[in-house]
């Protein structure tokens, strides 16, 4: 990327109607090491109208310093840690400022997109009035024959899963589909889909949840409420995954899943598939814990049984939501069952 690149427009823009433009959202943690490599990316977009926004979590490495190369790229600096639920909701309502804005992307700092990622997922938009999210084709950064994710779901034990991850790439059996939900390392948002997703009190991203399954809900609250999710294979991208959690520490991640996993079903799960999948769930939370202290030891597996009663004892707090996207609901439980047995594809 040269220098010319970082002080101009974000690539090759092709002629754009209203509400097309792009607004790539990317929130930052000490991520000095991998920022560059991301800014790149979205700087190197054809085919689309684009802005990129940032805000960086009061980093205390050199990301900073890495920033300052890219006068282009709208830098937001906060004094705390925010998150990344609430980090981003900041990005997407500065972003939504901007009335020729159609798509918000979110990419992760950890993550590289092809430059024509974000035309291939607005021109499958466009065609498709009821579409609230997409992603493409996400690759592991370091083997790209190894698949990152292909779109997220809840299983049918009420956990959040990655499909496709760590499958071998195989471009031949891909076509675009409807899936549960897209995973936001690299995603795409409709602007319609954002203004009108139920339960939006606490932002577009629930900042209860701190980070971990926030994409997960927001994409539970848009399927139940009858927006479309897509998988578009032609699109790519590829994830370095979870560089801010292991800062933190090995498990760290694991322990926000287990206190936010409780949320995101009882939030959105109509009755009949909390009743139907509670035993599944215990013994999905069984597997989960043995598998915690296989690799991590009994100690790491306490942790997370800790973050898991919290999470149980946080329900409460989402007895408003749970109203609020149940109001909304157009989906049948019989057809949500079945998707989420499914591995989350639709149809």
């Amino acid at each position: 990327m040269s220098g010319a690149a970082k002080r101009g427009t974000t690539g090759a823009h092709a002629p754009a109607t209203a509400r097309t433009k792009v607004a790539f959202c990317v929130v930052t943690w000490n991520n000095a090491d991998v920022v560059g490599l991301c800014l790149d990316s979205l700087l190197a977009q054809t085919g689309v109208e684009a802005d990129i926004y940032l805000l960086d979590n009061a980093s205390t490495d050199a990301t900073l310093d890495v920033l300052a190369g890219y006068p282009c790229v709208r830098v937001a600096r906060s004094g705390v840690n925010n998150g990344f639920a609430r980090g981003n909701n900041l990005l997407i309502r500065q972003a939504l400022k901007d009335p020729e804005v159609g798509y918000v992307a979110l990419v992760n700092s950890d993550a590289v997109l092809d430059p024509d990622w974000a035309a291939q997922l607005v021109g499958f938009a466009r065609t498709r009035p009821k579409t609230g999210c997409l992603q493409g084709l996400t690759l592991d950064y370091y083997d790209r024959r190894i698949v990152d994710s292909t779109h997220i779901f809840v299983n049918g034990y009420l956990q959040g899963q990655q499909a496709g991850h760590g499958d071998p790439n195989r471009p031949e059996t891909y076509y675009p589909r409807k899936v549960f939900g897209v995973n936001a390392a690299a995603a795409m948002y409709t602007r319609a889909m954002i203004e009108h997703l139920p339960d939006r009190r606490h932002g577009f991203f629930d900042e209860r949840f701190y980070m971990y399954y926030e994409d997960l809900d927001v994409c539970f609250r848009a399927l139940v409420a009858g927006w479309d999710a897509w998988f578009v294979p032609t699109a790519l991208a590829h994830h370095m995954g979870s560089v801010s959690a292991k800062k933190r520490g090995s498990v760290y991640a694991m322990r926000m899943v287990a206190r936010n996993q409780p949320a995101v079903a009882f939030k959105n799960a109509p009755a009949p598939v909390l009743a139907r999948s509670a035993l599944p769930a215990a013994v999905g939370e069984l597997r989960f814990l043995r598998r915690i202290a296989q690799e991590f030891g009994t100690r790491a597996a306490v942790q997370v049984v800790g973050s898991l009663l919290v999470g149980v004892a946080r329900l409460p707090l989402y007895a408003g939501s749970r109203m609020r996207v149940r109001a909304a609901c157009r989906l049948d439980p019989e057809y949500l069952l079945r998707v989420m047995h499914h591995e989350g594809v639709l149809g």
